[in-house]
């Protein structure tokens, strides 16, 4: 079997996840449930390289993608500043109208990706491949730090705050401590996935194919966010105190916490 095998039937009885065949894993199949965007619950058809209207169930999805010759006979009208703009008026609205669910109780809906878990491969996977995919990742959150706060003068923060995040369990004492401890300033506040576990990161034929869980993800330094990987989201040697294990074996169950040891990233300045 190939260890980037996704099908449930592929999966031999053997697999360490052979009774959950669908953990960490993804095939997509005709018969799956996705959102169909065709002319059928078209409710607005536009023109000129503008975007349809399709009514599904309770929400709108706008798109050109049905249009033929986008690009030849028209160009396709940017709208990322009144989608900017209708993100952040919803934003305002949420502070008057409770949001939508489902029997009481809270529903998020999202696309999951083709491949397999780095968790359910890694296993199987030889030394190359590992530093290969930690390569990849660490290509990625470089990318990602690209991105900085609006702010003048930033706190360290999530992409949305909530006041109430350690009361309400979304992450424990140590985690706040070290995510918004006044003893350590970062200078090079940025863009952070924040919870790169090997479970979220979605690997396919030897290439990283996305990035999944982004419900940690904020504005943090390098080290800031290092430092959580390593105490928070990955295996500590003294985790493992108790129990006889070889240096050979603990190095393999913590070969991810060393995803950030590597020089921190520090942008060119120029002088003037």
């Amino acid at each position: 079997m190939s260890h980037f095998a996704s099908r449930p039937e592929e999966i031999p009885d053997t697999d360490q996840h052979a009774d959950v065949p669908l953990y960490g894993r993804c095939s997509p199949t005709p018969d799956d449930f996705r959102i169909d965007t065709q002319s059928s619950v078209r409710i607005y058809t536009a023109g000129g390289g503008g975007r349809d209207v399709f009514a599904l169930g309770s929400i709108t999805i706008k798109s050109c993608h049905l249009h033929e010759g986008v690009g030849v006979r028209h160009t396709e009208i940017d709208y990322s500043n009144v989608d900017a703009n209708e993100i952040r008026a919803i934003a305002l609205a949420r502070r008057v109208l409770a949001d939508m669910n489902i029997n009481g109780r809270q529903v998020l809906v999202q696309e999951r990706i083709p491949g397999v878990g780095l968790n359910v491969a890694r296993r199987n996977l030889s030394q190359d491949q590992r530093n290969n995919f930690k390569q990849q990742t660490r290509e990625l959150f470089r990318r990602l730090r690209t991105t900085k706060p609006t702010d003048e003068h930033p706190a360290r923060r999530h992409v949305v705050q909530d006041p109430d995040i350690i009361n309400n369990g979304r992450i424990g004492q140590l985690e706040a401590d070290i995510l918004f401890s006044d003893s350590d300033i970062d200078t090079d506040m940025s863009f952070m996935h924040n919870d790169l576990s090997e479970s979220n990161i979605i690997v396919d034929n030897d290439m990283v194919a996305g990035l999944v869980d982004w419900e940690m993800a904020g504005f943090f330094g390098w080290r800031t966010a290092g430092e959580v990987h390593r105490i928070i989201r990955t295996s500590q040697r003294e985790h493992f105190a108790a129990v006889n294990l070889s240096e050979e074996r603990l190095l393999d169950i913590m070969w991810w916490a060393h995803l950030y040891d590597l020089p921190e990233p520090h942008e060119d300045k120029s002088t003037h």
